[in-house]
């Protein structure tokens, strides 16, 4: 779920008062990245104490869309879009990263892990080149854009799987999907409409972000930042439960699965969990109520405007309290500034500790089993340990500082290459 795109130093002239407000991007990073470990490695649902990591699933990986979305506009020029050679290098610039991010997810997707089917980085190289036409929006378009594709990707994506003859969803593309034309189409169908983040849903996390980059993140107030989030996370979560609830969205849904289960033999079940766990990128397109659930990775635009409005908030609150207590938040910054680092290290870890299908048989260091509390403590007080130490000594983190050598590199030789030559 890590942005690959990290902006850890102003640009822009004002850099005290710029500065906090990037650290405040690094800080929401950060707290992405323990949501991370919170969903991959810590216990899941049905396991003592689960219930408290509940918030964290879907809304990490929104937010960490939608602080790709403002670093992308960071990249790009910040409140006033760059034009010209600036243009281009920036195009330039986050289209290579798409590739490398892209492959990097691909090979971390061959991970024999239980969260090698939702690694997010192959799906953040389709969206960051789909989001390069939309670079030079201002913040009104950009938000115009987020808002009608909240609402048209959900209901374009139901429609067109309604009539597609494929009963599995959910997942991430593999190296193999792309040696044949029927993995190739596969792959395809998955980035965009049947895997774990698909961009017909997801986009409008990343427009938001760059709406909000847009704005002028470097020098917005933090209320203002928060009232939208509320706002928003009231529409999303609150509209769903008004039309699941009072207007009877939830009971036609239970109506539907038992009617259902009943022409399959089945009566020992429970509808209503069932419709509570509904949500692994997309939604069943049996009926047009299940667009109005929320659940995590639901993909319904109650959940894509509800988890948007979780992510301002947590932006922020975090403007708010990094200038006046930074250094209390350093070690949440530091793992912020290397997300993609620390979510390379903890593919690598969970594929080592816990591998598959033997994940309840494996006994780890401590005499940890498994998803568990312990395993999350382990993976998330060492990475904010690691992270820190690391950030002390570099302005980078490794996978961080290969990224920008590599893109730069890129980036230099094809604009020198396209650029006419000086008389």
């Amino acid at each position: 779920m890590a942005s690959p795109v990290s902006v850890t130093e102003p640009q822009e002239s004002d850099a005290s008062n710029s500065l906090p407000r990037v650290l405040a991007l690094d800080a929401a990073r950060g707290i992405a990245v323990l949501g991370m470990f919170a969903v991959h490695v810590g216990p899941h649902r049905g396991m003592p104490g689960a219930s408290w990591l509940t918030p964290f699933e879907g809304r990490s990986a929104a937010l960490f869309a939608v602080l790709a979305g403002v670093s992308l506009a960071l990249m790009s020029g910040g409140a006033r879009p760059v034009t010209g050679i600036a243009a281009r290098r920036s195009a330039i610039r986050i289209a290579t990263r798409a590739v490398l991010v892209a492959l990097v997810g691909l090979a971390l997707a061959q991970l024999h892990s239980g969260i090698g089917i939702m690694i997010i980085l192959t799906y953040y190289g389709l969206f960051f080149l789909l989001a390069l036409p939309a670079l030079r929006l201002d913040a009104r378009a950009l938000a115009l854009l987020a808002v009608v594709w909240a609402v048209a990707g959900p209901i374009a994506s139901f429609v067109i799987r309604s009539h597609m003859n494929q009963n599995t969803f959910g997942g991430s593309p593999t190296f193999e999907m792309f040696t044949s034309w029927s993995g190739l189409r596969q792959a395809a169908e998955m980035l965009t409409l049947t895997g774990a983040y698909p961009a017909f849903t997801w986009m409008p996390f990343l427009f938001a972000g760059m709406a909000l980059g847009r704005w002028g993140i470097r020098s917005l107030r933090a209320l203002p930042v928060i009232g939208v989030g509320a706002g928003l996370a009231l529409l999303g979560y609150g509209g769903s439960w008004l039309v699941q609830h009072p207007l009877g969205g939830r009971a036609h849904l239970v109506d539907l699965l038992t009617r259902g289960m009943a022409e399959a033999g089945v009566s020992d079940f429970d509808p209503g969990q069932i419709i509570d766990m509904t949500g692994l990128g997309t939604v069943g397109t049996t009926s047009w109520w299940w667009l109005t659930v929320a659940n995590p990775h639901s993909g319904t635009p109650f959940e894509v405007v509800g988890a948007t409005g979780v992510a301002f908030g947590v932006i922020g609150v975090l403007m708010a309290l990094v200038p006046r207590a930074g250094i209390a938040l350093r070690p949440l910054i530091a793992a912020g500034s290397c997300a993609l680092s620390l979510y390379i290290l903890q593919a690598v870890a969970v594929s080592v500790l816990v591998p598959v299908p033997d994940a309840d048989a494996t006994a780890l260091p401590g005499g940890i089993h498994g998803p568990s509390w312990a395993l999350l403590a382990l993976l998330a007080l060492g990475s904010l340990a690691l992270a820190t130490l690391w950030r002390s000594l570099f302005r980078r983190g490794p996978a961080e500082w290969l990224l920008h050598t590599v893109t730069s590199g890129v980036t230099n030789a094809l604009v020198r290459r396209s650029s006419p030559p000086h008389p």
